[in-house]
């Protein structure tokens, strides 16, 4: 999206936003508001939808503002798109996103979103196609090759989704799920010794990762090696009974 510049309070508020400090930017775009830039509109949106407060449906207010001057603005159909993704509403989003894409060709973040969105609705090739176009602008985009990975890997394709988490760690090593999922694909392949060394990294990264005990576990069984498979899958039940380690997917 690109960055405001053309108003006052907008560089202030974009640097902001940068900060993280997402709801003081949202407050500065939203006081900015000159009458005939719609960019001070989509911009207090997309820092409300960021903020993840629960103040979406402000921004999808601050959204319909900015298209009422413009329609065919292709940010605020992002924005939109994006705010709407995040009340689970994806066909809607899909259609915002859609809207933004038929202008602008290169809006890497309006593929990604819409690869989100199609994944969320079970359409995994929809995502991977998505992904890839994100890829095509961006080829070192590490969220793209990592969810394009995750898709393929729940199309069954194994293989290209170990070529995707291998793009994906030669950027980013040092995030353990990324080596799980790796581990993972490798032991569908029935690659176990080198899905037991992945999973060993992960857990170097992250002792408290559940996922990579377990399907450690679960290869070292496979490979006869079953006493150290029940110590895995016994430090995986007592760390799964701590309430702290209990996450959902990002």
């Amino acid at each position: 999206m690109k960055n405001p510049r053309n108003y006052p309070g907008a560089e202030e508020a974009a640097w902001l936003s940068c900060l993280g400090r997402y709801h003081e930017a949202a407050r500065i775009f939203s006081a900015s508001h000159p009458g005939d830039v719609p960019a001070a509109r989509y911009h207090a949106a997309w820092a409300l939808t960021l903020s993840r407060e629960g103040l979406f449906f402000e921004a999808l207010k601050h959204c319909e503002e900015a298209l009422s001057l413009d329609i065919r603005c292709a940010d605020a159909w992002f924005v939109r798109g994006l705010t709407l993704s995040y009340l689970a509403r994806y066909r809607d989003a899909v259609e915002c996103l859609d809207k933004t894409l038929v202008s602008e060709q290169g809006h890497i973040e309006g593929w990604y979103v819409r690869g989100n969105c199609l994944y969320s609705q079970g359409d995994y090739a929809g995502a991977v196609e998505s992904y890839e176009k994100a890829l095509a602008i961006e080829p070192r985009y590490p969220k793209a090759l990592y969810n394009r990975g995750v898709a393929l890997a729940d199309m069954g394709d194994y293989r290209s989704a170990l070529e995707s988490y291998d793009e994906c760690i030669a950027i980013n090593p040092g995030i353990s799920v990324l080596h799980t999922n790796r581990g993972v694909a490798l032991a569908e392949l029935q690659r176990f010794k080198e899905a037991i060394d992945a999973f060993d990294i992960a857990l170097s990264l992250n002792p408290e990762d559940v996922s990579a005990l377990n399907n450690k576990g679960i290869c070292l069984s496979k490979m006869g090696r079953d006493q150290e498979a029940m110590e895995m899958m016994e430090r995986a039940r007592m760390l799964s009974r701590l309430p702290h380690l209990r996450r959902g997917v990002v």
